[in-house]
This record gives C-alpha cells, structure tokens and sequence, in this order.
C-alpha cells in the first residue's frame, strides 16, 4: 500500500492531468474549452519528461539529464495559455490592465532568460511570476463574478473550476517557492516536506480541472448508452 501511495506522489504531476485529458476524449464538451486542454496536453508531456529524468536519471544520457528547462517551459506556457484563455471570456475581456499584465508577463520572461536567469536552470524567478500572474487573473475572474451581473457565467462553467485549480495551486505553490531554496539549505527535511505538499497540491489541480471537464461534458464520443423499456 506505501509503495502505491509513493508512486502516486512521485507521478503527482502526470496522472491526475491524465485524467482530465481522458474525461476529454472520452466526452464532447458543451463549452469551448480548446485552450484548456491544448494546455493540459502540453503539460502533460513536459510533467511527464520532467518526471521520468527525475526519477530515472540512470537511464536518461547525459546531455538530457537536466529537467529545469522542462519546468521553465511549463512557467511560460502555463500562464500564457490560462491567460489567453480568461481573455477570451467577456467576463475578463473589459479589464485592460490584464492585457497590460499579459504583456508585461513575456517582456519579463523574454529579459529574465536573456539577462539574468538561464533557462537550463531552474528559474525561481520564473515561478514566482507565474504564480503572481494567474492569481491577478483567478481573482480578477472571481471578484467579477461575484459584482458583475451584466455578463452571467452559470456556476458549472469549467471556467470556475478552472480558475479554482489554478487559484488553490498557486498560492500554495507562491509560498513554497518563496522560501524553498533558503529552506532547504537548513533544513533538509522540512524541504522535502513542502515539496510533497507542492505534490498534495498539484493533484487537487488536476481533479478539480477534471471535476469541471466531467460536469461540462455533453455525450461521450465514441459510445451510446441505449435505454431499455
């Protein structure tokens, strides 16, 4: 039983995005949701090579055992395509300051990894502002939604669950990141602690986001359920 439960923790960040990309194959959706799952495909297969070289270093050859640029990539690419995303609902579309924000994002990601940080490293930077970034986003979006009844968004939207994942991640993420790297140069363990809660984490990320696939879908693809009188 220990040894199941650790490997669902060391692949923490590959099945539960699994299995909201299965809900998706398996159901038409009712919502457009193409940025959603482009996204959870993409991150999908850096979480799965990220995971793979963590766990089997032995095996990778040497010049592709080094995982940090795999966890940059998803820094960028997660914030841009969950912003593009909210930016396409009208909700989040009539506030500028989230496309100044937008912008500023990959300014910032373009500066960092050309003067300061190298993308081969783990950029603590990068997360940090990924983090800042999607929460000025979720927060908009729910802040909006509890003053704004011009533009109703019905509360099985995956747009809820979508920015409740994110939301819940990110602050935790945010504080873990902050004081990580100090931490573990003093206390190991502890460390390896909030590493695990980052974990805890990102499995009730990838459930919530499937939660909302499984509510928005509207037939499955690829069977019929028949109903016998």
């Amino acid at each position: 039983m220990y040894s199941f439960y650790k490997l669902l923790l060391n692949w923490s960040e590959v099945w539960p995005l699994a299995v909201a990309l299965t809900i998706y194959i398996f159901f038409k959706q009712r919502e457009n949701i193409t940025i959603i799952v482009l996204l959870l495909g993409i991150s999908l297969l850096l979480h799965m090579l990220a995971t793979y070289i963590s766990l089997y270093t032995y095996r990778v050859p040497e010049p592709y055992k080094n995982n940090n640029i795999l966890y940059n990539l998803v820094a960028i690419i997660k914030p841009l395509l969950a912003g593009l995303y909210l930016l396409k609902l009208k909700q989040l579309n009539q506030y500028k300051y989230l496309k100044i924000i937008f912008i500023l994002f990959i300014l910032f990601t373009i500066c960092n990894f050309l003067f300061v940080e190298s993308i081969f490293n783990f950029s603590s930077h990068m997360v940090l502002a990924e983090s800042i970034f999607l929460l000025i986003f979720t927060l908009t979006f729910f802040l909006d939604a509890m003053i704004d009844d011009e533009i109703p968004l019905p509360l099985n939207h995956p747009a809820y669950f979508f920015c409740t994942a994110i939301g819940l991640l990110e602050c935790i993420n945010f504080f873990i990141y902050l004081f990580l790297f100090p931490v573990f140069n003093t206390n190991h363990e502890f460390a390896l602690l909030m590493m695990n809660l980052s974990g805890y984490a990102f499995i009730i990320y990838g459930l919530i986001i499937a939660t909302g696939l499984y509510i928005n879908r509207e037939k499955p693809r690829f069977f019929q359920f028949s109903r016998s009188i």
